[in-house]
């Protein structure tokens, strides 16, 4: 098993995957649903007992003297630190051959949770509850199904994916709570007047945007065009008039209309062509939220009175990672950089810890990664799958001499890098 690939899979996008649901602008937080305790089989202990018994530990070969030099060439050409001839004439006073062990547990699990949602419902929709009057009596916060009972397989194992579902048999039919099953909500943009400032005169009637003085100074007008604080958004709506007899638009105080509706004639010095284009010298248009009609249509049930609520079913496939290298003198993040052989792999539904190989340093710690993880996932989540393996990284260790210069510098991995861990004194390119 490539070593980088795994890690790679790890790190990919991390985004879920969520089919067959519409999400909606506030999501409600789910609430955790404790799954089963699943009783261990008979025929899963025996496939556990035959794998301890069958584990079997591949061995590691040493780096040769030819990699050795050719890795140190490689390395002190990079860092110019010597040249070929150097490397070529330096000698090997000891070389000590290491394995440094890195042991890697994955455990897969599944994480189930609800949450209640609803959409507006459509004529001729498919209701599983609709007409129960005991779904009814009990209310949307209850289901009769267990999430726990659907198999729901993950598309690609160890790898973290979201997926969100619909509860089968939990969809009921309940009256819309925004707009009491009317299909239409008060608009709260024009506070159900229907009607709002105008925006290309600022509420003055004038296409100069600027209250006409022969108006606003006029004894039956006596006013400036000015903001009602009891209606609309602050700075948005005007202070008008509705006149009591119909077929009458309503107009604001202070424009070229209030000043006909009171005198019965036109402001002196006005025509037509210094009125508003949009709204006609009224200062005021109809609502853009509402169509002028006070009302608009719930957004909750899209103007049907009805929703559809239902619960809905979160599944959260994840992966909890444990990792640990054995010591040595090659740091640990070059080490990561590197790839090694795997010399064990088992992947089962629970993994039992190492107990037999030859480093107890590694078994100490597959049986206290295996009680984590045990217990991380007890009334939490439910393990599907768990994998663990082992990968041996070559290292050597060589003492030189050159001339009268002695050192150490260490190969190690697959790729055969080096690691000088003290740079020379002195560079001699020879």
């Amino acid at each position: 098993m490539d070593r980088r690939s795994a890690r790679s899979e790890r790190d990919k996008d991390r985004v879920g995957i969520i089919p067959e649901s519409s999400e909606e602008p506030s999501v409600p937080s789910f609430n955790l649903v404790v799954p089963p305790t699943r009783e261990t089989t008979q025929e899963q202990e025996r496939k556990a007992d035959e794998a301890v018994k069958g584990r079997k530990f591949a061995t590691v070969s040493e780096i040769s003297e030819a990699d050795l030099r050719n890795a140190l060439l490689i390395e002190a050409k990079r860092r110019k630190y010597w040249g070929t001839k150097a490397v070529n004439k330096m000698v090997f006073e000891q070389v000590e051959h290491q394995v440094c062990y890195h042991y890697i547990l994955d455990s897969f699990t599944e994480t189930r949770s609800t949450a209640e949602g609803s959409e507006a419902y459509t004529i001729g929709q498919f209701v599983e509850n609709h007409g129960d009057p005991l779904m009814m009596q009990i209310g949307a916060s209850t289901s009769f199904s267990n999430p726990w009972d659907y198999e729901i397989l993950p598309d690609v194992d160890f790898k973290v994916q979201t997926k969100v579902f619909e509860l089968p048999g939990s969809s009921r039919l309940n009256g819309c709570h925004l707009c009491n099953a009317e299909g239409v909500s008060h608009c709260f943009h024009c506070r159900g007047f229907g009607t709002d400032k105008c925006g290309y005169c600022r509420g003055t009637g004038m296409k100069a945007g600027v209250a006409h003085p022969a108006v606003y100074t006029h004894p039956m007008v006596g006013t400036l065009p000015h903001a009602d604080s009891s209606r609309g958004y602050p700075g948005t709506g005007v202070a008008m008039m509705r006149p009591s007899f119909a077929n009458k638009q309503a107009y604001a105080v202070g424009t070229p209309v209030h000043f006909m509706m009171k005198a019965g004639l036109p402001p002196p010095g006005i025509g037509h062509y210094d009125l508003c284009l949009f709204c006609q010298g009224r200062g005021v248009r109809e609502c853009h939220y509402c169509k002028g009609n006070g009302k608009k249509t719930c957004a909750i049930c899209g103007g049907h009175g009805s929703v559809r609520a239902f619960t809905k079913l979160k599944i959260f496939f994840t992966v909890e990672h444990s990792e640990y290298f054995t010591p040595s003198e090659v740091p640990e993040k070059l080490l990561r950089m590197a790839t090694g052989n795997v010399i064990f792999q088992e992947i089962l539904p629970y993994v039992l810890p190492l107990k037999k190989f030859p480093v107890k340093e590694i078994n100490d710690i597959s049986r206290k990664f295996c009680a984590q993880h045990l217990q991380k996932s007890l009334g939490a989540c439910r393990v599907i799958k768990q994998r663990h393996y082992v990968e041996a990284f070559p290292i050597a260790m060589v003492q030189y001499r050159l001339d009268s210069k002695t050192g150490i510098f260490y190969v190690y991995g697959n790729e055969r890098l080096c690691f000088i861990p003290r740079a020379p004194s002195k560079c001699s390119i020879m």
